[in-house]
């Protein structure tokens, strides 16, 4: 039991910094997750200036949590920088109110995708982003063109809000699937293909969006934890399995030792 003891304090020694890191790192982009939610809800109440300000306040924090190392790739990084200056811009830009809080919108998403580990804001757009399918479909079915036009604008639109976040945590091959679907739909090309071809792109575009938000349902457990439950579980696993084979070799041999004396 000693030994025991003694393999589970070692396993907790040699992993304590990582689990520290990793609760760190957690920590920070809470910290980052809730800055960006108040320029959100300052844009919505068309606060616009002060908003820009938590936005700049955000890029402050983002640097002196060191936060910029602890992302997990360079699409990460890129996504991040591009959506908050947009967003920045577009907080004293000449455009329409819901343009401005759309900007913001899509930073959020994509300040939630990279900290989420489960169930990331933006798959909670799938209803508004399918209603605005089906009417393309609809559309689509009856010959009407303009109501197609109408309703793809609006899907583009909707994407184009969470497309950032989907391409962080969807494996590209889904993300590319679905980026070539949308080209076929554009009305130009869409209108080019027979009435069959136009169902069978139409489906095959509907099961790869509706697969992006399938897809991110992902376990509420950290992956790093369970790594590190593994890796614990491991050590004890080999260790009781060294003191049963001592014990083992240990009773053989007193066992051996007294024979000659029966």
């Amino acid at each position: 039991m000693k030994r025991i003891g003694l393999a589970m304090l070692l396993s907790i020694a040699f992993l304590w910094p990582a689990l520290v890191g990793a609760a760190e790192s957690m920590e920070s982009w809470k910290q980052l997750d809730d800055i960006s939610d108040e320029a959100l809800q300052l844009a919505k109440n068309e606060r616009f200036a002060e908003a820009k300000e938590v936005l700049l306040y955000f890029s402050e924090r983002f640097f002196a949590l060191g936060a910029r190392e602890r992302l997990k790739s360079a699409d990460e990084l890129r996504a991040v920088t591009v959506t908050h200056e947009h967003a920045v811009k577009a907080m004293t830009a000449s455009i329409p109110a819901e343009d401005k809080i759309a900007a913001l919108t899509q930073f959020r998403l994509v300040v939630d995708a990279v900290q989420s580990t489960h169930q990331p804001l933006w798959s909670e757009m799938k209803p508004a982003v399918m209603e605005a399918f089906a009417a393309m479909e609809k559309a689509a079915e009856r010959g009407e063109r303009e109501a197609y036009d109408a309703a793809f604008r609006q899907f583009i639109d909707r994407y184009t809000l969470i497309e950032p976040s989907v391409k962080i945590d969807v494996p590209p091959k889904a993300a590319k699937k679905v980026d070539g679907n949308l080209e076929a739909l554009q009305p130009a090309s869409f209108w080019q293909l027979a009435k069959n071809e136009q169902r069978e792109q139409l489906a095959a575009a509907r099961r790869d969006v509706e697969a992006l938000f399938d897809g991110v349902k992902k376990d509420e457990a950290d992956p790093s934890l369970i790594w590190v439950m593994i890796s614990t579980g491991g050590v004890i696993v080999l260790t009781l399995t060294y003191v049963g084979w001592r014990k083992y070799k240990g009773e053989k041999e007193e066992k051996r030792a007294r024979q000659p004396e029966e």
